[in-house]
């Protein structure tokens, strides 16, 4: 299997493709993976064999790790949609099934959200739904998966030492060649600054609200004692996912495919899943997804027109509209409506979104009007040229609460990009008219 790449944002993603057949799986991995030393460890090699029953098999190293790119930008799960996007385009894949493990799982169901008429069924192991203990309570101080500030500052003082602590949470079983040989693996596959990047993806990470969106045939599969990800999690995410089916493994690995004894239930409950899949067929609801609405006004604009007049007024918008969609578009998203004081955009992952908001609010303080920015995440559907759904309404009623210059969002969309480059504030709890009670952030700039 020659390793080959492709663009994604200018940064080269590596990924091998294997097999053939009617069936494509793309095998999303945990926090690293290497290609390049994968094709020597003989469990890795079993994985993509059995895959391989199954039809072709897509492997990739996500960007950070492995073959791919380094990168100096903090990274969060829903940017890494986009690298997702591009290994399928560049392996000429319309369809196919998504196989996550651990934090390659809420990956595969952002993607799914993002992209529902690409995604077949979904395949998640040993994954998490959010950033807490337990997903059943609410986020809280008490109630992380992790102490985060104490971990990011053990794997910068002695990243050897973090190494092996993470890998005895992977599998406790480890003797001590095991764990000297992972750690080099592990050091092998990504510098201290890249497991610290995709390590913080799931600081504060909470896709709890979204897994209700979620349609396609899903299979979850969690080990009873896995010290990484507690099996709550697993029960979470099958629960919530509507009519996801569920296999608990007895064991206390985190990679069970690496599990010799729980490896025949796993492939056992794999097997029969495909197999069982329905024909491939085309989606009719694929105009339903779920989208990251961003609406925008320009603030004091009937005054402002006013003192203008018509004709200075008007070559003011021509310029906005003109500089809104440039910018709107250079952040993968479109222009749904142009409001005539605002715009009303839409972005397939959340992070875009926030990126344009910011950029529109900067060139409006230039153009000498200020706008307000308002977005939410959640499920929308297109109507001829037009963008409906409660995620719209509730965008819209969202940029009413904003000030000049200022940046809204609910606590959904910030959960959804924690641990990336975006830094919130907390705004307040509100009441949005026909709506109800929504927790609001704001975004500071970038």
């Amino acid at each position: 299997m020659a390793i080959q790449y492709t663009k994604s944002e200018g940064v080269s993603i590596g990924f091998t493709v294997s097999g053939e057949g009617d069936e494509t799986v793309i095998y999303i991995p945990g926090m690293y993976s290497n290609l390049a030393l994968e094709r020597y460890i003989p469990e890795t090699i079993a994985w993509v064999k059995f895959l391989g029953r199954f039809g072709r098999v897509v492997n990739f190293d996500k960007r950070a790790t492995g073959v791919s790119d380094r990168t100096t930008r903090p990274l969060n799960l829903d940017h890494q949609v986009v690298d997702l996007e591009a290994i399928r385009v560049a392996t000429n894949t319309e369809k196919f099934i998504i196989c996550g493990l651990s934090q390659g799982a809420p990956l595969a169901l952002l993607y799914a959200l993002a992209y529902p008429e690409h995604v077949r069924a979904l395949i998640l192991i040993e994954g998490l739904c959010c950033d807490a203990k337990d997903p059943y309570a609410s986020l809280s101080d008490t109630n992380t998966l992790f102490d985060w500030e104490r971990s990011l500052a053990d794997l910068d003082a002695d990243f050897n030492q973090w190494c092996r602590k993470y890998l005895q949470m992977v599998d406790p079983d480890y003797g001590p060649d095991d764990l000297d040989a992972g750690i080099e693996y592990m050091q092998a596959t990504a510098s201290p600054a890249g497991y610290r990047f995709n390590w913080a993806c799931i600081m504060g990470f909470d896709l709890r609200s979204m897994l209700r969106h979620v349609s396609h045939p899903t299979l979850v599969v969690h080990a009873v004692d896995d010290q990484l990800y507690p099996v709550q999690h697993g029960r979470y995410l099958a629960e919530h996912i509507s009519g996801a089916e569920y296999i608990e493994l007895e064991s206390n690995c985190h990679v069970p495919m690496y599990d010799s004894e729980a490896l025949p239930d796993l492939q056992q409950g794999i097997g029969q899943f495909i197999t069982n899949l329905p024909a491939s067929k085309v989606d009719e609801s694929s105009s339903r997804k779920v989208s990251t609405v961003l609406f925008t006004d320009i603030v004091g604009s009937t005054e402002l027109q006013r003192e203008l007049g018509d004709r200075a007024w008007t070559e003011k918008i021509s310029r906005f509209e003109a500089n809104s969609k440039k910018i709107v578009e250079g952040c993968r998203g479109k222009i749904v409506r142009l409001t005539g004081d605002g715009i009303k955009a839409v972005f397939e992952v959340p992070g875009d979104g926030l990126r344009a908001a910011s950029l529109l609010v900067k060139d409006a303080e230039q153009l000498g009007h200020p706008i307000r920015a308002g977005l939410h995440t959640g499920e929308t559907q297109w109507s001829g040229d037009d963008l409906h759904g409660m995620a719209v309404n509730i965008a819209s009623r969202v940029a009413d609460q904003a000030t000049a210059g200022e940046i809204l969002t609910t606590n959904i969309t910030q959960g959804i990009v924690e641990g990336g480059d975006f830094t919130f504030d907390d705004w307040g709890t509100v009441e949005l008219k026909g709506i109800g009670t929504r927790v609001l952030v704001r975004l500071e700039q970038m």
